[in-house]
């Protein structure tokens, strides 16, 4: 099973996760307890993380490829990137504890997004919030992967069509 995770940098913002399980379920989380036991109760093999699993000042190898395709992405030198990098890493590392045969990768919304030609006004009658529509967007970069059909930038992974 896949997870989409749209991290927030502090825990008391909205976390937005989507997965499908017989039927879509999505919602909002905001500590790290809660994501950690939606993780270990849903048993996943797959998540796709909308937040940097790694660190490079000022611009990671990620940053200059997405930047070179048109893409977006906030720089690591804004605090707020540095801090959902710290979240990130630390929630990663309490996975791997939970079960080291997750896999947890990163992705970019924005640019999942310009890839299927999607935009949230689509989907906003069906998700209440951003966070769970760029969740959702993680979780269609993960359905990508597993049906290899994506590429890399970086440790980042995209949509291929």
């Amino acid at each position: 099973m896949i997870l989409g995770l749209d991290l927030s940098a502090k825990e008391n913002n909205r976390t937005g996760y989507f997965y499908f399980n017989k039927k879509p379920v999505f919602g909002i989380l905001y500590k790290n307890e809660e994501i950690l036991n939606l993780i270990e109760s849903e048993k996943f093999k797959y998540i796709f993380i909308d937040a940097p699993l790694s660190y490079e000042y000022p611009y990671r190898e990620e940053e200059r490829l997405l930047y070179k395709y048109g893409f977006k992405p906030l720089p690591l030198s804004l605090k707020s990137m540095k801090l959902l990098y710290e979240r990130a890493n630390l929630l990663k590392s309490k996975i791997m504890e939970i079960n080291n045969d997750i896999e947890v990768y990163e992705t970019f919304p924005r640019a999942v997004e310009k890839i299927l030609k999607l935009k949230y006004q689509y989907f906003s009658r069906i998700f209440k919030y951003k966070d769970i529509y760029d969740a959702y967007l993680s979780y269609l970069a993960g359905l990508f992967f597993k049906l290899n059909k994506y590429e890399k930038f970086g440790n980042l992974i995209l949509p291929k069509i």
